[in-house]
């Protein structure tokens, strides 16, 4: 058969359920007719009072996708929501802007259940919800912009702007114990001004993401939260507040800031390669820790302030807080801190680094049990390095080889304490990004302490078999930053999606040749002139198949295992379609 009519029958094939649609009463129509592969491409314009409300069923392989002919060209304005329930909806390209003057505070922007029915394996991607706020009644009524419900839900490549007044940005509430395994990743949260005033301020459910409730705060959720970029964010004490246990927090970006990441509830969590640039903004801090085997290691945390705006202390705040529990602690209360690791942070000019055993009131009083304090580094504290308001407890409690220059570190008791130093110069040098580990610094090799899970550092080098203390280690070459406001639209936020559908546009300059087209068991790349560099395929629904690295003019790729059908590739200055037959 000639590649030409075979290439038009699959592309065919792969659009009989395509669905284009320009009013509201055609997306209506088509989200009523949708089935498994069906996809639905809003006309490019400003859509108003959009009402959808999905429950269907797509599958791994034929999703049902609405998204926007064009990412940034798709305006939902006015009194708009979306509701997807059932399996495999994705939801992408859409801008959520100009709301009504007054719109449902019990109704979210985007909710992840339509008909009584969850969604489950469902994607919300490259999306933007720029200052979509009720005015007036959204300072004390609850406005939550994302609810997740269900199981293995996405949250990605999204920007939330401008967000006001009282409600989470995305919320999982977690009305049953049932775990969710969501990842909530590449998004970028900016620009959110606290209830009734520009100042920080005490009120609860201002934070920017919510895993969990109170309730169901025992049992696990499963649910990872990484590479999202938080700037100018302004609300409450908690910007995450993590309510359920064995979630996982890494590679985020917290920069100009108040609050601080909060372990309120739930146990088994893990808080690794995170930077916090809090940049001296008040009412800020790192981690604040309630609850059982948290893990808390590789943070990098500078310029936090555990004081309120007008210069009164807080409690509730430091580079890493650890909180005194209450004795059979109700599940809204504050639980024991037990069995917790914090190793192998580093705190660069914090007024606290690290303060044990803070309380709000008197009813506060289990102090911390069995938690290892060891491997950090505290440099130009301006206040105190450790902290102890209330002694550690336990057998295995131990501080263990901290390092500071500067600040001060109190008494630890009867606590077991060993090779905590302090030094006078030498420790930390200001590097492009953070403070760096400089050569001859005594925080090299100064690790103590086995811990299977510290394998690489903050920057994404590997840990050696004799490591160094603080987050990053010496000389491994690790290449990751903290997020900038020129990674927004390029590495993450809106725009910044890496996937890929049939309907995007194909670049494929003349110095390149993909051939055989189709083929069976081999692709191969060809350039006259540079180097292909990093190659990406993606099925028809964006999802990413394969990656690698090519540095030379020519690539051979091995599709044999690859089902039959369209394919997209990727590599670092053109795209392509391909066919697998």
């Amino acid at each position: 058969m000639n590649n030409r009519i075979l290439i038009l029958l699959l592309l065919l094939v792969c659009n009989v359920h395509a669905q284009y649609v320009t009013t509201n009463s055609e997306l209506t129509s088509a989200i009523s007719a949708a089935t498994a592969g069906t996809t639905i491409t809003l006309k490019n314009q400003t859509w108003t009072n959009v009402q959808i409300s999905i429950n269907k069923n797509g599958n791994s392989a034929n999703p049902i996708t609405i998204k926007a002919e064009t990412p940034g060209s798709v305006f939902f304005e006015g009194a708009t929501n979306v509701k997807l329930g059932g399996s495999y909806i994705y939801f992408e390209g859409v801008v959520f802007q100009n709301p009504p003057a007054s719109v449902s505070t019990g109704t979210p922007i985007m909710d992840f259940r339509a008909s009584s029915t969850d969604c489950n394996n469902c994607k919300v991607t490259n999306i933007k919800i720029d200052a979509f706020n009720q005015g007036a009644s959204q300072q004390t009524s609850v406005f939550k912009w994302i609810l997740l419900r269900g199981s293995n839900n996405e949250v990605s490549y999204s920007s939330f702007l401008g967000k006001h007044g009282v409600g989470s940005i995305i919320n999982d509430n977690r009305d049953s114990s049932n775990p969710n395994y969501h990842k909530i990743h590449h998004n970028y949260f900016a620009n959110r001004t606290p209830q009734g005033t520009s100042a920080v301020n005490d009120n609860n459910d201002q934070d920017a993401i919510r895993i969990g409730n109170s309730s169901t705060s025992l049992s696990n959720s499963f649910t990872e939260v990484y590479d999202n970029y938080f700037y100018n964010f302004v609300g409450e004490i908690e910007v995450i507040s993590n309510k359920s246990g064995s979630n996982k927090y890494y590679n985020n970006t917290f920069a100009d800031y108040s609050g601080a990441l909060t372990l309120r509830h739930g146990d088994n969590c893990e808080v690794y390669n995170n930077f916090f640039l809090a940049n001296g903004h008040s009412f800020s801090g790192g981690v604040r820790v309630m609850g059982e085997n948290h893990k808390i290691y590789n943070n990098y945390i500078e310029g936090t302030v555990a004081k309120y705006p007008n210069n009164s202390s807080t409690n509730g705040l430091a580079g890493i807080n650890i909180h005194n529990g209450i004795l059979n602690s109700a599940l809204n209360g504050y639980y024991q801190v037990k069995n917790a690791t914090i190793i192998n942070n580093t705190f660069v000019n914090c007024d606290l680094g690290i303060r044990v055993g803070a309380t709000f009131n008197s009813t506060q009083d289990q102090p911390p049990l069995n938690v290892v304090i060891g491997n950090n580094i505290m440099y130009q504290n301006t206040n105190r390095a450790i902290q102890v308001t209330t002694q550690l407890t336990g057998a295995s409690s131990k501080y263990e080889n901290n390092i500071k220059q500067n600040g001060t570190f109190d008494s630890f008791g009867s606590v077991t304490a060993s090779g905590n130093s302090n030094v006078t110069s030498g420790l930390l040098a200001s590097g492009t990004d953070i403070y760096n580990i400089v050569a001859g610094s005594v925080a090299i090799d100064y690790g103590a302490g086995s811990y299977a899970f510290l394998t690489k550092d903050i920057l994404g080098g590997n840990r050696e078999v004799a490591f160094d203390a603080g987050a990053e280690e010496y000389g491994a070459g690790g290449t990751i930053v903290p997020y900038k406001q020129s990674d927004v639209g390029v590495k993450v936020g809106f725009g910044a999606s890496g996937t890929l559908s049939i309907g995007d546009n194909v670049k494929k300059p003349s110095n390149i040749k993909v051939y055989p087209v189709p083929t069976k068991d081999e692709l191969i790349i060809s350039s006259l002139n540079k180097n292909i560099g990093t190659i990406e395929i993606f099925d028809i629904t964006g999802k990413l198949l394969m990656k690698k690295t090519n540095n030379s003019t020519l690539a051979k790729i091995n599709v044999s295992t690859f089902s039959k059908g369209i394919y997209i590739l990727k590599a670092d200055d053109f795209k392509s379609r391909f066919v697998v037959e």
